[in-house]
């Protein structure tokens, strides 16, 4: 049996919501007016628009509204149809099978309806090129693994083209591409990808620039010049490029043989190249472009005007920093200590992550807090519901772990178990010569307090927080139990101390690759990649192996949360801050725009308002709360 995961019946209920949500209305007042076309700034030295070889994300913003793929995202960052009107996977979800949209043409640079129709062959003919590394195509390592086959094709072809004898020609191999790689045009609307294993989360990896359809005949005409001038390149998405003047400016105008064109709010879009010398702030307090960032200089330049009421904090990354620690340390104190769980949460509840957070965010520091492994507003369950919100998440996502009271009984209870009556901790061997560089060789006396090594780099801003972390483990715990030493890397963090195990507790991050739990939490099991701190955990192993055995995505949520939040009341791995948030300006009204944070689910333009007069920190902070209000009444939360 199958299951449905896209229907007429959601695209009504999601549409309702955003008309009757935070989107449909603007808290501005009668005396603004809107803007009709976006205008902003780019950088210059845009060679190409080939959607597979771009340099970096931060071209995302042109192809995500020239070109459609099989899935977006709506304001509330779910996955809705695209140019596939709807989807259905089997029951493991290593099969994916998407039904295009009938009657739907490529577009030329005049804005011409072609002679090509969008099928299923040209998202085919796509993958075929993508996995061909003589294209060239830019993070196709990140597919690699997700098609049946598609690894062992680009791998055959890249031998072939350095010379090594496989037994078979490129021409063979390419030929036999449809027959070996799991993707296939099953009609003309049709299309089939049989994946590698169970994917769940595949419609994540769908929003990538990789999964985009191309017109074969077309790349084959115009040949090496593909997407390196507006005439080179055809259009299906809300908009296609009808000037490009290189170096100076590309303006993006309304497709109206778009599927969706009701939504495309905007004429156009307009990117005109900054001249030197001229700041995009200055451009934006002209009301010459719709949004700008702000330097640290910039945001202090404005305090204290009438431009510090428009400022405000853009959303978080998805990159998570952590504490962890090191199971294995050379040091034979902290190695006995940190096997102790009350020791574990003795520090996990001494840290007081607003006071880190504020040496990059003096302002709002309880902005950066991050108390969950996995990042809030990404990922959301078939009801909308946020992952971080599901039970024994949401208690951390929303509580205080810095409880200086319990530190100190946990670490009372901790020294208890730890040490005889003398204060001499249990198992360590008096005498002991520990070598961890950078610090100089010390010698360990088998007794309270309990060395711990902290080690980072040795720039301003990470030693300012070793010698706060320093101070709220001697001052929360007691000096009397704890003694932290600190070291500094003056070279190579990475080759000098995280290579050799030279440290006790470090303070790490890392980023989310794509839109399921198993992304992070598959990386930090006994045997995962993340798994530096060395530590054998069977418990939460056997939890992820269980949630990566569900492939219902509520029910796969709530297993996954189970295994993170063992690993939070554990405290083996400590989260206190997250990424991003930049101070910003803008006149784009708040979550009128797609959201999403996989591929180019965030970039497209469709049902953008952008109000003549800048967006105000209350109309923000209203439309931020109606948001979020639509979202818990979406969710049933």
């Amino acid at each position: 049996m199958k299951r449905k995961l896209a229907s007429l019946m959601v695209t009504i209920l999601l549409l309702s919501v955003v008309l009757s949500g935070c989107g449909g209305k603007t808290p501005a007042g009668p005396e603004v007016s809107y803007w009709d076309e976006y205008k902003s700034t780019f950088s210059s030295g845009i060679t190409t628009l080939n959607p597979f070889t771009l340099p970096g994300t931060s071209y995302y913003t042109f192809i995500a509204n020239i070109i459609d793929g099989l899935v977006e995202t709506d304001v509330y960052a779910r996955f809705v149809p695209a140019l596939a009107e709807r989807w259905e996977t089997n029951e493991d979800t290593t099969v994916w099978t998407f039904y295009l949209r009938k009657g739907q043409y490529w577009v030329d640079s005049t804005g011409n309806k072609t002679q090509w129709e969008i099928t299923a062959q040209d998202f085919v003919d796509s993958l075929k090129y993508v996995a061909d590394p003589a294209n060239g195509a830019k993070n196709v390592s990140t597919i690699l693994g997700v098609v049946k086959g598609l690894r062992a094709y680009y791998d055959d072809l890249a031998d072939i083209d350095e010379g090594i004898d496989i037994g078979k020609t490129r021409d063979e191999v390419v030929a036999a591409f449809e027959e070996t790689v799991g993707v296939k045009a099953l009609n003309d609307y049709t299309l089939q990808y049989t994946l590698s294993g169970p994917t769940p989360y595949f419609l994540s990896y769908a929003t990538l620039e990789l999964f985009l359809p191309i017109e074969k005949e077309f790349m084959e005409q115009v040949g090496e010049d593909f997407g390196t001038n507006k005439e080179s390149l055809l259009y299906c998405g809300g908009y296609y490029i009808s000037h490009w003047e290189r170096d100076k400016q590309i303006i993006m105008t309304k497709n109206e043989h778009y599927w969706d064109k009701d939504k495309i709010t905007l004429k156009s879009l307009n990117f005109e190249a900054v001249a030197d010398g001229i700041s995009s702030v200055e451009l934006f307090q002209r009301g010459q472009i719709a949004t700008t960032s702000l330097t640290s200089e910039e945001l202090a330049s404005i305090k204290s005007t009438e431009w510090e009421d428009y400022v405000y904090l853009s959303d978080k990354t998805l990159t998570t920093y952590w504490f962890t620690f090191n199971f294995k340390s050379k040091n034979p104190e902290f190695q006995t200590a940190i096997q102790n769980l009350n020791f574990r949460k003795a520090i996990y509840a001494a840290i007081d992550r607003v006071t880190l957070s504020a040496i990059w965010e003096p302002e709002n520091p309880e902005f950066f807090c991050r108390y969950t492994l996995l990042p809030e507003g990404c990922m959301f369950d078939e009801n909308g519901r946020d992952y971080t919100d599901y039970p024994g998440l949401i208690e951390y996502k929303n509580g205080n772990p810095f409880q200086p009271e319990k530190a100190r009984e946990y670490m009372e209870t901790a020294i208890a178990e730890l040490c005889d009556a003398e204060g001499n901790i249990k198992g360590v061997v008096p005498g002991t010569k520990v070598d961890m560089l950078p610090i100089e060789e010390f010698t360990v006396d088998g007794k309270l307090p309990i060395d711990i090594l902290y080690t980072s780099g040795s720039s301003e801003t990470e030693m300012k927080k070793a010698l706060l972390v320093k101070e709220m483990l001697t001052t929360y715990l007691g000096e009397e139990n704890v003694n932290v030493i600190l070291g500094f890397s003056r070279n190579s963090f990475t080759n000098e101390v995280w290579a050799l195990g030279n440290w006790d507790l470090v303070d790490d991050s890392y980023g989310f690759r794509f839109g399921d739990p198993s992304a992070n939490l598959n990386r930090i099991t006994t045997d995962g990649s993340l798994n530096d701190s060395q530590y054998e955990v069977p418990e939460f192993d056997a939890l992820v192996e269980k949630a990566n055995r569900i492939y219902t995505i509520n029910e796969r949520y709530a297993a996954f949360a189970e295994a993170e939040k063992w690993m939070l009341d554990n405290a083996m791995i400590i989260p206190y801050m997250t990424g991003g948030g930049s101070y910003r300006m803008t006149r784009v009204v708040p979550y009128t725009t797609p959201q999403g944070y996989f591929g180019m689910a965030g970039y497209k333009f469709k049902g953008a308002k952008i109000q003549d007069k800048p967006v105000t920190k209350e109309q923000h902070a209203q439309l931020k709360a109606e948001y979020e209000e639509a979202l818990r009444a979406l969710s049933g939360n």
